[in-house]
């Protein structure tokens, strides 16, 4: 058995396949006034002073 040099075995090392970029999203994309999406509180009555619950869609 030969020995294999340490440049001979990064050239038969595959690269990383590049990704496809990804849809950009975000607050800045969306145009979001304070940077997060608003949800309404689930919680109604007293409780709902002290605690949030996001109510999501």
């Amino acid at each position: 058995m030969t020995r294999v040099s340490k440049q001979q075995e990064r050239r038969h090392q595959s690269p990383r396949r590049p990704k496809a970029p990804q849809v950009k999203t975000g607050p800045k994309k969306d145009h979001l006034e304070k940077g997060y999406r608003q949800h309404q509180n689930a919680l109604t009555g007293e409780t709902a002073s002290a605690k949030f619950i996001g109510k999501v869609k």
